[in-house]
C-alpha cells in the first residue's frame, strides 16, 4: 500500500472531504458521481455512518455474522469504502453478499441500491465524543492534514465546516431517509453496542437475517471488542501516512471523552445548537 503526502483538501458542492485516492485520483465531482452510479447487487449490506460513528467497528461484526465466523477479517473497510476506491469495478470481484460502506450523505448513495431497497446499516454516536475524536484523528491522518488548535477545530465544527460537512446535516438526511423508506436503514446507536453488544448484535443479526446462536453472538461480542480488535486488528492508516509510523483508527473509542476538551462555555454553545437543529428529530442521543 502506498505511502501518501499531503495535498489540499478535496470539495464538492461546498462540502469539504478528505483526500482519499479516489479523489486524488479522479476529482471530487467524478468520485462521487460514480458511487451514486455504482451498480449495487440486491444482496449489498452498505455501513453508512458520520466520520468516527464506529464504522470499522460494524463493519467487524456484519463481517462476522454474515460469514458466521469469530476471526477477525484480514482486510479492511478501507478497501471496500465507496468513495475511497478509484475504480469500483475491483468490487466486482467480491462474493455476495458484499458488506460496504460509505461516509456520504444519503443524497449520494448509490441509486441501484436505494431502488433494490437494499439493507442500510446506520450507527449514532454521541456527537461531542466524535467532535473529539475526529479532531484527533484530523491532526494526525495525513489524508486529512489537519493540525490545527483544538479551539480552531471547534470552531470550524460548529460552523459546519469539517470533512464531510455538518453532523446535523448528514444525521437528518439519515432520519428522513429511514422514514422515506421504511424498513430498509437499521439505526443503532454505538453507546448502546457499547453497553449491551449482544443484545445490540442480536438484533442486527435479525434485521440482516442472519441466524446464529447465542454461543456465536458472545464470540463475536468479545472478538469485536474495542480493546481486542486495538491489539489485533491491522491499521491501515500506519501504511499510508507520512506523519507517523504507527497507526491511530483505534485510539480510545470511549463513551465521554468529550469532557476532556470541551470548556464550560463550548459545551453552553454545543448544547444550544443541538436543541435547535435536532428539535424535530426523533432520535434519541445521550451525552453522558
Amino acid at each position: 500500500m502506498p505511502v501518501l503526502e499531503p495535498v489540499p483538501l478535496p470539495e464538492y458542492d461546498g462540502v469539504t472531504y478528505i483526500s482519499l485516492r479516489a479523489f486524488r485520483e479522479k476529482g471530487s465531482e467524478q468520485t462521487i458521481k460514480d458511487v451514486k452510479e455504482f451498480q449495487s447487487r440486491e444482496t449489498d449490506v452498505i455501513i453508512c455512518t458520520y466520520l468516527k460513528a464506529g464504522v470499522h467497528w460494524l463493519d467487524e461484526i456484519i463481517t462476522m455474522l454474515v460469514n458466521k465466523t469469530t476471526t477477525l477479517a484480514s482486510g479492511t473497510k478501507g478497501q471496500r469504502t465507496l468513495e475511497g476506491v478509484p475504480e469500483l469495478s475491483v468490487l466486482d470481484s467480491l462474493p455476495s453478499p458484499r458488506i460496504l460502506n460509505t461516509h456520504l450523505s444519503f443524497k449520494y448513495m448509490p441509486t441501484k441500491h436505494v431502488q433494490n431497497k437494499g439493507k442500510i446499516v446506520h450507527m449514532i454516536r454521541n456527537p461531542k465524543d466524535i467532535c473529539v475524536s475526529l479532531y484527533h484523528h484530523a491532526k494526525r491522518d495525513v489524508v486529512m492534514n489537519y493540525d490545527v488548535p483544538w479551539e480552531t477545530y471547534f470552531e470550524k465544527w460548529m460552523s459546519g465546516k469539517v470533512f464531510y460537512g455538518s453532523w446535523y446535516d448528514y444525521e437528518l438526511g439519515m432520519e428522513d431517509a429511514s422514514l422515506q423508506y421504511p424498513g430498509m436503514i437499521h439505526t443503532c446507536y454505538y453507546e448502546d453496542f457499547k453497553r449491551e453488544p449482544k443484545t445490540q448484535i442480536r438484533k442486527l443479526a435479525d434485521f440482516l437475517e442472519v441466524t446464529v446462536s447465542d454461543q456465536i453472538l458472545e464470540n463475536i461480542s468479545e472478538a469485536t471488542s474495542f480493546k481486542n480488535m486495538q491489539s489485533k486488528k491491522t491499521d491501515h492508516t500506519k501504511f499510508v501516512n507520512m506523519k507517523e509510523e504507527k497507526g491511530f483508527i483505534y485510539r480510545k473509542g470511549d463513551i465521554g471523552d468529550w469532557k476532556t476538551h470541551f470548556t464550560v462555555n463550548q459545551n453552553n454553545r454545543f448544547d444550544a445548537q443541538f436543541k435547535e437543529r435536532m428539535k424535530n428529530s426523533k432520535y434519541s442521543i445521550t451525552f453522558e
